[in-house]
């Protein structure tokens, strides 16, 4: 990192931690982040800053990205503006370079569920179970986000809210669009909820079992879409031995291919089998 300080004009302070700023060298707008980076600062201002001094910065060389940023900036509190790239923040320091678009879908998703909040609208997450089980890196960096909510814009935001938040930050995360992560979330409760209709045994009840049952069904679903799958050397003594669990495991492999319309070979069935075995296997 260069130790030589840049000429930065600002064109908008988001917060006492965030600005939007037009670096005079390379004539670009970029959005800059760093603790008291804003703290007294008006539009228009120079200020000259070390890479040492900035932890974080956002820029686009993708024109319709930057165009619909700005539109954003225009339509949009900057305080909310501001927590939403603290938050961007924290969630790269945690795991990494995002898909960039997540400057515009997480902000403009925190300020449209910030307005539902203000206005009484209750905010409902079907799928909060298990986005909190399959996604929990993610729902972690989503708490934290709703401390910085509360913390600069003095709102609560709820557990469902937290939810949807850490369903964007897994999509930046997998390079997906959040319609993507929500029809496979969707898919994975829905072939929990066949599981539980076949059998007696409460799900929920056993959260390491569960979670390792949600992971498998995640990483089987993830080997669809690449075309991989495992090799199963037991198959046929599992279906002969766990019959009854192989043909709840066939019941999930004909919901997946309805539901993606790819098939689902016997050798995944065949550790699903085993998943179910264990689960029913509590009361036994």
């Amino acid at each position: 990192m260069s130790k030589q300080a840049v000429e930065y004009q600002i064109i908008k302070v988001l917060n006492n931690n965030v600005i939007l700023a037009f670096e005079k060298e390379n004539h670009q707008e970029m959005i800059l982040v760093s603790k008291g980076i804003g703290f007294g600062k008006k539009e228009n201002n120079v200020i000259q800053l070390t890479d040492e001094k900035i932890e974080k910065k956002f820029m686009t060389f993708d024109e319709k990205m930057k165009k619909e940023y700005f539109q954003l900036i225009n339509q949009i509190d900057a305080k909310v503006l501001g927590v939403s790239e603290e938050i961007i923040a924290k969630a790269e320091q945690a795991f990494g370079e995002l898909n960039p678009h997540i400057h515009i879908v997480l902000t403009d998703h925190i300020g449209f569920a910030l307005n539902r909040i203000h206005m009484g609208m209750e905010i409902n997450n079907p799928f909060l179970y298990e986005i909190k089980m399959l996604y929990d890196e993610e729902f972690s960096i989503g708490k934290e986000a709703a401390e910085l909510i509360h913390k600069n814009l003095n709102m609560h935001i709820c557990e469902g809210e937290i939810g949807f938040i850490a369903l964007h930050l897994h999509s930046a995360r997998q390079n997906k669009k959040i319609s993507e992560t929500m029809k496979a979330t969707r898919l994975i409760k829905e072939l929990i909820e066949i599981i539980q209709a076949e059998i007696t045994v409460p799900i929920r009840d056993q959260e390491l079992t569960y979670t390792r049952l949600m992971n498998h069904l995640k990483g089987m679903i993830k080997r669809l879409e690449e075309g991989k799958f495992i090799e199963n050397p037991f198959l046929i003594e599992l279906k002969k031995q766990f019959k009854e669990s192989f043909c709840i495991a066939k019941k999930l492999g004909q919901h997946i291919q309805e539901s993606k319309g790819a098939v689902i070979p016997e050798s995944e069935l065949g550790y699903m089998a085993i998943h179910i075995e264990r689960i029913k296997g509590v009361n036994t």
